[in-house]
């Protein structure tokens, strides 16, 4: 893989090289059936609930204003930008609505409408 990494927190012990999904802010645990896989794990917790290291498949992390509220691990598109301060929004991506072209990235770290999101983008 050879993407971002990341510092994660770590929901539990996990193995060296476990792919892994979102769970919550900048958390992660073992990915399910079905599940967004982000990346896999390089820097294991040694603990649960600690911090490790996350190999991402991502390009970059970066923050960015969401439009409506949107937790952790959401999958996001750029929605208008703000008529005010004229700065790049995100809003949720919807699948059978949204086409895969329009994904911009997946929440990292989530928030209330208006907020600063943190967004791993493609």
């Amino acid at each position: 893989m050879e993407g971002l990494a990341v510092i994660a927190t770590i929901a539990a012990v996990l193995a060296k090289d476990t792919l892994v999904a979102i769970t919550g802010n900048r958390t992660v645990n073992k990915a399910g059936a079905n599940a967004n896989v982000i990346g896999r794990l390089v820097v294991p917790a040694r603990e649960a609930a600690k911090q490790g290291t996350v190999e991402t498949k991502f390009k970059e992390l970066v923050e960015i204003k969401g439009s409506g509220a949107l937790a952790a691990g959401a999958t996001v598109k750029l929605a208008a930008a703000d008529g005010t301060t004229g700065e790049n929004v995100v809003v949720a991506w919807v699948s059978g609505t949204d086409g895969y072209e329009r994904l911009y990235g997946v929440v990292w770290n989530g928030g209330a409408d208006g907020a600063t999101l943190e967004v791993l983008t493609y």
